[in-house]
């Protein structure tokens, strides 16, 4: 009895290690899954419903029919249309200004670079009035934020065409303020037109209207440089500088041409939203 006794507990010890093997096999496997889950940050089933070809047909259809829709609204056209020549200055500034002002205007590297940085101390202060000037003006009339876009703009050419012409280097506190006021009236329309794309587009193109018009502004500032090298080549720099300045005349003019159309592109948009909600409201149980 006492050595079949023993015989038992040895085989009892042996299932019980065999079955610790197994667990510890089967959590291994399991850390494994949820490790091999982390690295492709998705479960592998939907990882590869989602790159199925049928899913890949359907999420290209999509993308070409949203962007129709948007190329069929007004306002968004004439917002990425200003977004490319408003921003061609500003590639002006960037990289050719503090050359100008210690070559052209006798600065000194350090008050050329200080006048620069004004500019965008001017940037600064724009952006957070545009966002104080919108709030209150389109409370008034959902047509004022795109008159505000537009006049800044243009008005934005005076004080930097005046820096440009008239301020010498000697006087780098006129050129300063000059810079300061320049930059704070040509960055109002930046935030003032994702408001208004937010207002006149549906939700589910509103990511893309605001990315094409951010291809649009950055291949301004691209082009900016380049251009004004070609306008410099075939004339000095002072004229070149001021050829430069029609880019915020353009996106202004254009920034006011949707006036005509922002009232009825966002009736048309809430009237959309509108449909949808009772037709989501009849379908509910």
């Amino acid at each position: 009895p006492e050595r079949e006794a023993a015989v038992m507990e040895e085989v009892d010890d042996d299932s019980t290690l065999e079955s610790s093997i197994v667990l510890q096999d089967d959590n291994m496997k399991t850390s494994t899954c949820a490790c091999d889950v982390l690295e492709r940050g998705q479960d592998p089933q939907l990882e590869e419903e989602h790159t199925s070809p049928d899913n890949a047909i359907l999420t290209k259809c999509v993308t070409c029919e949203s962007t129709k829709e948007l190329m069929k609204i007004p306002t968004v056209i004439l917002t990425i249309l200003q977004a490319a020549p408003g921003a061609l200055p500003f590639g002006f500034v960037s990289t050719f200004l503090n050359d100008f002002l210690q070559e052209q205007r006798g600065m000194t590297k350090q008050e050329a670079t200080g006048v620069l940085l004004t500019f965008g101390v001017g940037n600064a202060i724009g952006v957070i009035l545009s966002g104080f000037l919108g709030h209150f003006a389109y409370k008034k009339d959902i047509r004022a934020p795109p008159l505000i876009m537009g006049t800044s703009l243009i008005l934005g050419c005076i004080p930097f065409y005046f820096l440009v012409n008239n301020v010498q280097g000697n006087n780098v506190g006129l050129a300063s303020a000059v810079t300061v006021l320049s930059g704070i009236l040509v960055v109002i329309p930046v935030p003032l037109e994702r408001s208004i794309l937010t207002n006149v587009c549906l939700p589910r193109l509103r990511g893309r209207s605001n990315a094409i018009v951010c291809i649009a502004d950055d291949l301004g500032k691209g082009l900016g440089p380049a251009l004004v090298s070609l306008l410099i080549t075939s004339f000095d720099r002072q004229t070149a500088f001021n050829v430069s300045l029609i880019g915020w005349i353009v996106g202004g003019v254009l920034s006011l041409s949707i006036v005509f159309f922002v009232v009825n592109d966002e009736a048309r948009v809430q009237q959309q939203l509108l449909d949808q909600m009772r037709e989501d409201a009849n379908n509910d149980p």
